[in-house]
């Protein structure tokens, strides 16, 4: 027998005999080749794999293995473990010798991972995208990736928390696929890895694991399971699985249904984003008293009520200086008076809003930085230099959260603006969209490099926001990522409509977005945003509003210019349609969940085209094509199921589906219960 076998009635893991390398899966009778190394210990000193170890052996009990290697320099431990519904779980434990430390744990690796038909790549960064071959169209085109999206080149690597939202992915074929998840409670600092095997043009995945105080510990033990599912099915079946999982986990403290919600954030029906330049100024350059106007008018002209997410409160230029918003000069001349008058205003006139307050950053060249010491908060590589992040090309620095500084500081911008200025709450911005960093200050309160401890810090800051605000004030941050949802009354999902930028760009068009969110955590979590631009073709403005309703993201716009309010045009008409459906099925909306986006049929197409456009400003145009009336099922707080949809075509259209014939009226939404 050359392979130690093992696994479950569905899945089974091939090693071999001598050196404990994956050698293979079989799945349902299939036999899926890998041949990979499984792991590797990167040290002081280089890297240590299978190959530097000179003695193997294994154990075998019901339901668990244990395989083992050793050597003068290291010994490792994986145990595998049948979990239940063909799950299998992985762990690793290792300890170094001669004077070495451990850095890094790469686990698991699956090497060589490919399908000879069309296959998708299921990333979950932000609320989620689907990549169409992706060995083909992204990892061997050996593409640069942006750094706010990830970084990698012949390859793409994200962090969780926050750069990806979720801890799993899929990639899969069309008879089968492999979901792959770390069941982490915590949300220990881990990073996922989608690397191009030139040699099986196929695709390598691992993960990479920090221990705490890296680089000098002689030990890592795993705190969390890997695990790895093979399963027939897609993106959903995948997002499903997960659930399973994640509704479990202590960042799920109730359902929408039974927690509070501020009766501002429910009363609100459109939420506008004055981030996009307009008629060649900048929207953050309009001042209260235009945003005051502007707000009126909508609210009239669309019948509703609308919050404005304020980027401009502080006469600032936006990434500049933070965390000094407001000069002392300004201060001096009344500003932060004036501003709360213009906020009692916007309250008589029945608008809600809310400043922009980065939560990550510091300006460098501010006064601030030398007057306050935060190069001792700052976070430190292992160089002990700060990390680079070239937002709008300033000297932007990332703080440790961890620190007492910064969560003070974090504290008392909100006390002195949101609360001293009359706001409705406030948006801590990259909190829940940008990558944790490992940190190596040993004069932080937290272990050097991995661990909890950025999940816990920034729950410690925000909770001493909300203290401070009270319960009635809307807190929201950018993006979604899960482990920071019980902290935050809705979320800024940006990344819906992005068809112009990131991974559009680097794929050709050969990816989608998918409303991981809200068929995870719909019920558990709200969002809002994925901004839908009115400097937009009306067929594309439509096709983004309708669908980011449909998927639970609550109506939202940007680019609103006070030409637009004087003579609104034909995309208001749309704009009325989704607000008062919304208003309609608020309850719906609110307190239920996606949970399907359906397989159905229907005679009419649309096709739209887009614009990518990558970091160096080149344009990747490519169309898609989507059928004529776009359809969900919804599960609402009492379970019962309703299928909403909505026709974008001219004419009245039908849709197939589970042998149902719906009609559906010209540019109408329509809910039927099932």
């Amino acid at each position: 027998m050359t392979h130690l076998t093992f696994g479950n009635e569905l899945t089974k893991v091939y090693f071999d005999k001598e050196k404990g390398f994956l050698k293979k899966i079989e799945y349902k009778g299939r036999t899926i080749h890998l041949c990979s190394k499984l792991w590797s210990v990167q040290v002081k000193e280089g890297e240590l794999t299978i190959a530097d170890m000179t003695a193997f052996r294994h154990e075998c009990y019901e339901g668990v293995l244990k395989l083992f290697w050793e050597s003068h320099a290291a010994k490792v431990c994986v145990i595998v473990k049948n979990g239940e519904d063909g799950k299998l779980r992985f762990r690793i434990m290792t300890e170094v010798f001669g004077g070495e430390a451990v850095r890094r744990v790469r686990f698991p690796i699956l090497e060589g991972m490919k399908f000879d038909t069309e296959n998708y790549l299921l990333l979950t960064w932000q609320n989620g995208r689907i990549l169409k071959n992706p060995v083909d169209t992204f990892l061997c085109k050996g593409v640069d990736v942006p750094f706010w999206v990830g970084r990698g080149k012949y390859g793409y690597e994200g962090e969780y928390p926050a750069n990806l939202s979720f801890q799993f992915g899929a990639f899969y074929g069309q008879e089968y696929g492999y979901y792959f998840a770390t069941e982490d409670p915590d949300a220990y600092i881990k990073t996922f890895a989608f690397d191009y095997n030139e040699g099986a043009h196929a695709m390598d995945f691992s993960v990479i694991n920090y221990p705490e105080n890296m680089g000098k510990t002689t030990s890592y033990c795993m705190a969390y399971d890997f695990v790895l599912k093979l399963f027939e099915g897609d993106w959903q079946t995948a997002a499903h699985i997960y659930r399973d999982w994640a509704i479990g986990q202590k960042w799920c403290k109730g359902k929408l249904a039974q927690k509070y919600i501020p009766e501002k954030l429910v009363k609100t029906d459109l939420w506008w984003l004055n981030f996009e330049t307009t008629e060649g100024y900048s929207n953050f350059n309009l001042t209260p008293e235009e945003l005051l106007c502007i707000n009126q008018t909508m609210q009239k002209t669309l019948d509703c009520n609308v919050a404005l997410h304020w980027y401009g409160w502080n006469r600032g230029v936006h990434d500049h200086d933070y965390p000094d918003y407001v000069s002392a000069e300004k201060k001096e001349q009344g500003w932060l008076e004036e501003l709360a008058g213009w906020n009692q205003k916007f309250e008589e006139a029945g608008i809600v809003k809310f400043p922009y307050i980065n939560a990550r950053l510091w300006e460098r060249t501010t006064a601030s930085w030398e007057r306050e010491h935060v190069h001792q908060a700052a976070i430190k590589t292992e160089n002990g230099d700060y990390p680079h992040e070239p937002w709008a090309g300033r000297q932007l620095k990332p703080v440790c959260p961890a620190t007492a500084l910064w969560q003070n500081k974090v504290v008392d911008l909100c006390r002195e603006y949101v609360l001293g200025c009359r706001f409705d709450g406030v948006y801590l911005d990259q909190i829940g969209s940008y990558n944790a960093t490992v940190c190596f200050d040993e004069n932080h309160p937290h272990p050097t490099g991995g661990g909890s401890w950025w999940n816990d810090s920034y729950h410690n800051m925000v909770t001493k926001v909300r203290q401070i605000l009270g319960k009635d004030r809307i807190i929201t941050t950018e993006s979604c990522c899960e482990t920071y949802i019980d902290l935050f009354d809705i979320m800024l999902v940006e990344d819906t409509t992005l068809q112009h930028i990131a991974f559009a760009a680097l794929t050709d068009g050969n990816e989608q977005a998918v409303p991981l969110l809200g068929m995870i955590y719909g019920d558990y979590s709200l969002a809002y945003g994925s901004t839908c631009v009115l400097g937009e073709q009306n067929e594309s403005f439509e096709f983004n509003l309708v669908r980011n309703l449909l998927w639970g993201i609550l109506p939202c716009l940007s680019g609103v210019s006070k030409t637009w309010v004087n003579a609104p045009g034909d995309n208001s008409a749309v704009i009325k349609r989704v607000v008062y459906f919304y208003q309609e099925n608020k309850d719906l909306i609110l307190y239920g969940r996606l949970c399907e986006i359906p397989k159905y049929t229907c005679s009419a197409t649309n096709s739209m085209d887009w614009v990518a456009t990558d970091e160096q400003g080149g344009k990747h145009p490519y169309t898609d094509t989507f059928p004529a009336i776009c359809a969900t099922i919804w599960e609402d707080a009492q379970d019962k199921k309703q299928l909403l949809a909505y026709n974008f075509s001219e004419s009245s259209q039908t849709m197939e589906m589970d042998g149902k014939t719906y009609e559906v009226n010209a540019k109408e939404f329509c809910k039927v219960a099932l």
